[in-house]
């Protein structure tokens, strides 16, 4: 790099030195031979800095595409995560409501059992009751219809004759 600045100095300084055309404000005479040799050597020694500043720009342009190209998976990546979340979370929220909705139904079920296994039993209980209430009527009635024979004597016991066996 140092030879093709120096070789563009030297051209400057040709320029610089050279004489002005008469009666033109902008026109000089210069060597055509020493201008045209800078140019030589400048086109002989900068092929090398010209193609590693063309290979700097090629590799910038491939880190570019390559850093956009993972730009892109990666947008792409946290996209369908993002999806998947959302979808996940609408998931979990319909399964949440499904479960509520079951414990729900759920519950109403268990009391219509219990209420039903509440009338079953106070219908079991009403019926043994009355049952009961029935059987001690009959009891009452057997118990008043035995007439027990009585002696002169209340003090000798009496022999019942439903009650087999008994000592006299």
């Amino acid at each position: 790099m140092a030879l093709f600045e120096d070789y563009l100095d030297a051209m400057d300084e040709i320029l610089d030195k050279a004489q002005a055309i008469p009666f033109s404000s902008k026109k000089s005479v210069v060597d055509v031979d020493q201008l045209r040799e800078c140019i030589d050597h400048i086109r002989m020694y900068t092929p090398d800095e010209i193609k590693n500043a063309k290979s700097i720009v090629q590799d910038r342009k491939s880190l570019m595409d390559d850093a956009k190209k993972q730009a892109e998976e990666i947008i792409t990546r946290a996209e369908a995560r993002a999806s998947a979340m959302v979808e996940n979370s609408e998931i979990t929220k319909a399964a949440q409501a499904k479960a509520a909705e079951i414990e729900k139904n759920a519950l109403i079920k268990a009391r219509a059992v219990k209420n039903a296994a509440d009338e079953y039993i106070i219908d079991i209980l009403t019926k043994t009751e009355e049952t009961l209430a029935e059987s001690l009527t009959s009891v009452k009635r057997t118990k008043g219809s035995i007439k027990m024979p009585r002696t002169s004597n209340p003090n000798i016991p009496q022999q019942n004759p439903n009650i087999p066996n008994q000592q006299r």
